[in-house]
């Protein structure tokens, strides 16, 4: 294989984990043993009413948790959007005829 397309494999990879660990629901327990849904990282399942009804403090945890996941989950899926740009613009190299 050539290092294009390990790149570009390698970039996919990157992207599609860190749009999966964005989009993968979080949720946090209480001391009563109720799990509470915070939706995702990117705030997408996040009913701060239902949050609320559980317990002020929730809604600063799940604040709290989505902002650490999307720290570490959007630089991992910029790196392979770098990755793939970067495989883009490399140029083929030409055997000598």
């Amino acid at each position: 294989m050539s290092p294009r397309i390990v790149t570009v494999v390698i970039g996919v990879a990157f992207l599609l984990a860190g749009l999966l660990i964005m989009l993968l629901p979080l949720t946090t327990g209480s001391p009563s043993g109720v799990s509470v849904a915070c939706g995702n990282s990117v705030g997408m399942g996040f009913d701060e009413l239902a949050v609320r009804a559980e317990g002020p403090a929730f809604v600063e945890i799940c604040g709290r948790l989505r902002v650490e996941r999307l720290a570490w989950a959007a630089p991992v899926a910029v790196f392979g959007v770098l990755l793939l740009a970067g495989a883009a613009l490399l140029r083929r190299r030409r055997s000598p005829a």
